[in-house]
């Protein structure tokens, strides 16, 4: 196993450097939306094992995001930044899509300095925060990079899916939150829209998403993912099972949206923990080199018969995911 040479921003509380990475949900608990601390350097290093994140205040233009990377190289590390960029809810995060909204400090900086010397394995604290307006703009899914300058150099999209994937795979010191936090969500009915495309403008590309919601939310709900263009649209009781999966062939050159939803039974309301969360996989042949990467089909629980498209030498490759978390202001965390 090679750990990453150099500063890890994790993906998830699961991801511990390995080069190139596994795959993980894009839940970075190292991207911290908090309420203001006394000391972040001390409080932030000393709950890395947790992810300490709280719902943004959507009447506040505010709200405090802080950022922490832990040195896994043999050297101290000195004179590096962290910049974050907002996004709109995407199971596929071009470039585009985040590089020209960058996060910002009250003094207006769009990187925050790691502090000036930070030994192996220790955690270094962005040594200010920047500010998340949850007013004016509805993006509030993230992506931070640390650099070795105060601005880092951001890649152009990416041609095809395969070029996507080895770049976020082999690069650790990029992390993304793909997760939003919702606090006493009164309605019923719940929809997130995510953004999604296809880089290739010639190939089409056959495409399998998952949809699984959490034991908290009560059996007569139901639940679904819809996506015209690619010819899904799906009813799901939770009952049945709380884990479902469509596919459908992603067209050359796509550009749209993916609605997921949820709607609860008369009566109830969403239970503290429910959650609802959709990934998607892409098609690829064995020889290319991203397909080291793929999930077997019977992990997915899916035959290839069941997946529009996929040709018999073809792969299933997890291209990204979004997750909306439901709380209670009465909840403690």
């Amino acid at each position: 196993m090679t750990l990453y040479d150099g500063f890890l921003m994790r993906n998830s509380l699961n991801d511990d450097g390995t080069v190139p990475s596994p795959g993980y949900p894009y839940y970075s608990p190292d991207i911290i939306a908090h309420s203001q601390v006394d000391s972040p350097g001390t409080f932030f290093s000393e709950n890395y094992a947790s992810d300490p994140n709280q719902p943004v205040q959507l009447g506040s233009r505010l709200n405090p995001v802080y950022v922490r990377a832990r040195n896994l190289s043999e050297n101290t590390l000195s004179g590096y930044f962290i910049s974050v960029f907002r996004a709109k809810p995407s199971l596929f995060l071009r470039p585009s899509e985040w590089s020209g909204n960058p996060l910002r400090t009250d003094s207006g900086a769009t990187s925050v300095a790691l502090p000036p010397a930070v030994a192996p394995g220790e955690v270094g604290v962005g040594r200010d925060h920047f500010r998340i307006n949850a007013i004016d703009s509805d993006l509030f899914c993230c992506v931070a990079m640390v650099s070795p300058t105060q601005h880092p150099t951001i890649p152009t999209d990416f041609a095809t899916y395969s070029a996507y994937i080895l770049w976020a795979r082999n690069n650790q010191n990029v992390c993304g939150r793909n997760l939003n936090l919702v606090r006493d969500y009164a309605n019923r009915s719940f929809e997130r829209i995510d953004t999604f495309s296809n880089p290739s403008t010639t190939d089409e590309v056959p495409t399998l998403f998952q949809v699984e919601v959490s034991t908290e939310l009560p059996d007569g709900a139901t639940f679904g993912l819809q996506c015209v263009p690619l010819g899904v649209s799906t009813n799901w009781r939770v009952g049945d099972a709380r884990k479902r999966t469509a596919s459908g062939i992603t067209p050359a050159g796509f550009n749209g949206t993916v609605t997921t939803w949820v709607r609860l039974p008369a009566g109830t309301t969403w239970p503290p923990g429910a959650s609802v969360d959709t990934s998607v996989w892409v098609g690829m042949e064995a020889d290319d080199p991203a397909a080291a990467f793929a999930t077997p089909l019977e992990e997915l629980g899916v035959t290839r018969e069941e997946v529009v498209g996929l040709p018999e030498s073809g792969r299933l490759v997890r291209l990204g995911n979004c997750e909306t978390l439901f709380e209670s202001s009465a909840s403690p965390r």
